[in-house]
């Protein structure tokens, strides 16, 4: 959650986001899965 929380702060766009690499063994690796369904 401090991920897009950081990132909504910054004004971080999707494609950005969707761009990203999140790290194994932290909850943020879920949002792979979670932009891999946003179409930007």
């Amino acid at each position: 959650m401090a991920v897009l929380q950081t990132a909504m702060m910054g004004e971080v766009p999707v494609t950005r986001l969707k761009e990203a690499p999140y790290a194994h063994p932290t909850l943020a690796e879920s949002l792979n899965n979670l932009f891999a369904g946003i179409e930007a």
